[in-house]
């Protein structure tokens, strides 16, 4: 503030009174300090700060002057009222808020007495925000009987009657400021005695300032204008440039997420799939896209993840593996259905769940704890029952085949036994073993119960009566991981990197666990591995489970080999808990910590869908069977004629049925564009026009095609929209046949004549053919790598492409991409436009016995010997992922896998491959990153945990949660 601040406006010079004023406030911190009760004025002290800083402010300052609100210029400070004394002190006027919340407030007292015995004790300004205020003329001082708003203390501090600021019309909700002129006028009451200048003069000022300001504003206004003007350019360019990076950044960021979920994939595929989900979610990029592929087909018989409340210390299979049940360490028993997508039921019981057992018929859930409880649960109407309370803590329980008598056996060896039908208290015996009981079981179908120890066995009749005995010791010293079957008949353990497996006859017989005695029908045979055992599980049928350090290692033997086969079940960290559903044990539940992973071991891969059409083998010669899909949905198959059946060409249709007919082996087959179900077969020189009829399908013409009798290959086919084929036999010509007039013209002479030099000494006879869906284009490509692009139907050469190979193997054309693929040399795939003939890409891995593209040109599946399908980024050529043919159980040809006697075919949308497997069966696989997307988020059945996206992501990725549930 400069002296001019304070001149009076009519002679120029400074009162002393003005003077003095001046001097005490550029001495002072603050102009002002308000007092006021946080209880009732809060928001008015706040108003009345701004607005005493913005009234007539200088247009180049911040505020007109400094006002202390605690609020708002205090920080947290150790001792309170120190610092509100130094602000006092501060201060060159005191503001106070009266009104009958501060009459009554300790602080506003205190700050009061301050002031009055301070140096500035008459700067007091009063402002009445509620309640009544009044003076008494004869006393000189206010009447503090009637009014309601001052606080006692300021009894005896005015001489004469003080003007007051009113400002009880003022809500606490007030917001207009400034704007609102009473308030406006309150302000001004106050910043004339804070500034030291009269009323009026101090609102001329404050218009004034406002004035410079819009004129100061408007003129940068200006500048700024210009100055966006030309830095829009810049802008413009520095914003792509932005987004640019920013793009990189994100397809950075998925693929390093992609990178870590697969590397997680076997040992942690419930968090890996979240990650390649999350990952996908930033950008979809091949690697993204790789991940997605490979996490969803990585562990075929994993069905989903499910999640207890707890620490899961028991796990059972109902007999109809209709349910799983999962008990925890804080008492809990979760139900689901046995796939883990439907939560059936909840309950919570006192103690740890030591053991869970379900009845043979499904009706009850028997449930034992460490407290001693056990309760069995109704499955119809989910209510429980209890059969115990307290005492020793319940250890292993089980039912009795076909009935609902329950035998349970406690930590001190007490064996009890609860007839349903009786409705007597559970018989007990004391078994007298010297160790805890290991496995607990109805011997078969009878009435006997046996209960096993690693030192000893008992066998009872039903009335709890010894049949035999024995303490021989059964299980080693220590060291060692146990298991009992469901049914509990097959126990055993595991030590040494091996296991040891028994059966309750096997016990009656004299025979320890591991003795490959005659009695022996439980489990695996002894199978060795080299990881440390947490874990085991044993089924009632062939089947061990051990959970190691490196995952789960599935063991199945079949009596017709000697040793088991060893499987990995990757994608688990070492389960805790196991359990195989009872009989065939082809379900398995592991559980490590509150996680439950659900198997179903029949499961080959949960991108494939089965549909009952079986492929029967002619048993001649390793061939591919032929298939194709019609424009509403049909398909077609042949095979060769088995010697039970003479029927090798099928069409079902869109609604279900099937339609069959005798024919010779085909080379290719291939459906009408119309809208009658027409197929067309082509073999050698001859075509077949086919069409349902009566149930079954009829011949209707039947056409020749010339060829060279010296070539060999197969003939391919494939129907235009204008009604002609497009038939390209062996000698690499190619033909167009009108079915209607049966008219036939040759619009491309034989291959020879434009691909091969004849010069060459090391050509070898023989062409491969393909042709676009609708018939637009044909490939014709000899086997020493020239191909030929034709315009169809003017058989126009479009492009001759040297592909730089040794050998072709197959060939196939992308109408809408415009793309021509190759596999050669058996392993380079190689992509064309054939816009340009040029190379698009090569990649390496491509299998050489199928070749595959779709019409979205989105996708390439390459086929090898052994039945490995490739799936390919058709873009981009990046090899995804790959998933298997099932084995058949073809004898005869020993050379080679299913892969050379299956064929593959993309779906019109692109969303799914089929494949025809001779000896097998048609099946069809998922290849829509939506359903990859689907198929994850429903196996791991949550989302990233805080910590887990804490460690795992980044700002980049950490926007939204990747699964829509």
């Amino acid at each position: 503030m400069s002296l001019h601040d304070t001149v009076d406006g009519r002679s120029g010079t400074v009162t002393d009174v003005c003077t003095e004023r001046f001097r005490g406030f550029v001495s002072m911190r603050y102009a002002a300090f308000i007092s006021y009760s946080h209880v009732s004025d809060t928001a008015r002290a706040r108003h009345l700060r701004h607005g005493l800083h913005a009234f007539a402010r200088p247009w180049n300052r911040t505020r007109a002057l400094r006002v202390f609100l605690d609020n708002a210029a205090m920080s947290a400070e150790p001792s309170l009222w120190s610092t509100v004394e130094q602000a006092l002190a501060d201060s060159e006027n005191l503001i106070l808020l009266a009104s009958p919340q501060s009459s009554n407030s300790e602080w506003v007292g205190r700050e009061i007495d301050w002031w009055r015995r301070g140096p500035r004790s008459e700067n007091l300004l009063l402002v009445v925000t509620g309640g009544e205020i009044h003076w008494d003329h004869e006393a000189g001082d206010f009447d503090f009987t009637r009014s309601t708003c001052l606080h006692p203390r300021l009894r005896g501090h005015f001489n004469t009657e003080p003007r007051w600021v009113d400002l009880r019309w003022m809500s606490e909700e007030h917001s207009a400021g400034l704007r609102d002129p009473r308030f406006r006028e309150a302000v001004a009451d106050l910043a004339a005695p804070l500034h030291g200048r009269p009323k009026d003069e101090l609102i001329g000022e404050d218009v004034s300032q406002r004035r410079r300001f819009r004129r100061f504003r408007r003129s940068m206004l200006a500048i700024t204008t210009a100055l966006a003007i030309l830095a829009t350019s810049a802008a413009v360019v520095a914003f792509f440039q932005y987004r640019a990076a920013l793009e990189q950044a994100r397809i950075a960021t998925a693929r390093q997420l992609a990178a870590t979920a697969l590397n997680l994939g076997d040992d942690d595929l419930e968090v890996a799939s979240l990650l390649a989900l999350q990952a996908n979610h930033v950008r979809q990029t091949p690697e993204t896209l790789s991940a997605l592929y490979q996490l969803t087909t990585r562990s075929p018989h994993l069905v989903r993840f499910v999640h207890a409340d707890a620490t899961v210390t028991a796990l059972a299979f109902s007999y109809a593996s209709r349910y799983v049940a999962a008990g925890t360490d804080a008492g809990s028993v979760t139900l689901w259905s046995a796939d883990g997508s439907r939560k059936v039921s909840r309950h919570s019981m006192s103690g740890e769940i030591n053991s869970l057992a379900f009845s043979e018929d499904d009706r009850l859930l028997a449930i034992a704890t460490s407290t001693g409880d056990v309760a069995v649960q109704d499955m119809r109407t989910g209510k429980l029952r209890y059969l115990s309370k307290g005492g020793s803590g319940a250890d292993l329980l089980t039912f009795q085949p076909s009935t609902h008598n329950l035998a349970w056996i406690d930590s001190d060896n007490v064996l009890k036994l609860h007839k349903a039908a009786a409705g007597e208290a559970p018989k007990h015996v004391e078994t007298g073993l010297n160790a805890l009981a290991l496995d607990l079981a109805f011997r078969g179908k009878r009435k006997e119960v046996m209960v096993a120890s690693a030192m000893g066995w008992r066998l009872y009749d039903d009335e709890l009566r010894t049949l035999r005995s024995s303490d021989d010791v059964l299980f080693p010293a220590n060291g060692y991981v146990s298991a009992a079957s469901p049914s509990g008949n097959c126990f055993g353990y595991t030590k040494f990197g091996g296991v040891a497996l028994s059966s309750l006859e096997q016990l009656l017989q004299g025979e320890a666990p591991g003795t490959d005695g005659k009695s022996s029908v439980c489990g695996a045979k002894t199978t060795r591995f080299d990881k440390e055992a947490s874990s085991l599980a044993v089924s009632d049928d062939r089947r061990t489970a051990v959970g190691t350090s490196k995952g789960l290692l599935l063991a199945t033997w079949d009596p017709g080999v000697e040793e088991a086969i060893l499987e990995t079940l990757p994608g688990v960290e070492a389960p805790a808990l196991m359990a195989f559903s009872p009989g065939t044990g082809d379900r398995l539940a592991s559980a490590d910590g509150a996680t439950v992973a659900l198997w179903s071991l029949t499961e080959r891969a949960p991108t494939m869908h089965r549909h009952g059409v079986s492929v029967p083998d002619g048993a001649t010669v390793e061939s591919q069977p032929l298939i194709a899909q019609g424009p509403r949905g049909e398909l077609a198959w042949a095979h060769e004629t088995p010697s039970d059946s003479p029927l090798s060409l099928h069409v079902r249709s869109s609604e279900g049925k099937v339609f069959s007919a005798a024919g010779a082996p085909y080379d290719s087959i291939a459906f009408g564009q119309g809208n009658d179900t027409i197929l067309y077969t082509a073999s050698g020189n001859t075509v077949e026009m086919w069409a349902p009829k009566g149930g079954a399908l009829s011949r209707i013409r039947t056409f020749t095609v010339t060829t060279s009798p010296d070539t060999y290959g197969a003939t391919r086919i494939a129907a235009r929209p204008d009604g002609r084929i497009v038939v390209i036999p062996a000698d690499g010509s190619v033909q167009l046949i009108d079915p209607e007039t049966e008219g036939r013209s040759t619009t491309v002479g034989e291959g020879t004549r434009d691909l091969v030099d004849t010069s060459n000494a090391t050509y070898e006879s023989g062409f491969r053919s393909a042709v676009s869906e609708k018939g637009s284009l044909a490939a014709v490509g000899s086997v020493d790598g020239h191909v030929g692009i034709y315009e169809l139907p003017s058989g126009r050469l479009r492009h001759r492409l040297d592909l730089d190979a040794s050998r072709l193997n197959n060939l196939a054309v992308s109408e809408q991409g415009q793309t021509l693929l190759a596999v050669v040399d058996g392993q380079v795939l190689q992509s064309w436009d054939l816009r340009s003939g040029k190379v698009r890409w090569r990649s390496h891995g491509a299998g050489s016995t199928g070749l595959a593209t779709d019409r979205t040109d989105t996708w390439v599946a390459t086929l090898s010997g052994d039945g490995t399908v490739w799936l390919w980024d058709a873009s981009s050529g990046d090899r995804l992922g790959s998933t298997t043919v099932p084995w058949t159980d073809i004898s005869w040809s020993g050379s080679g896998g299913p892969g050379w006697q299956t064929t593959l075919l993309f779906s019109k949308n692109g969303k799914h491959l089929w494949t025809a497997t001779e000896g097998g069966e048609i099946m069809s696989w998922d290849v829509s990153v939506d359903a990859w997307i689907d198929s994850l988020c429903s196996r791991v059945g949550r989302h990233l945990t805080q910590a887990e996206r804490e460690r795992y992501l980044t700002d980049l990725s950490d926007d939204r949660t990747a699964c829509r549930s």
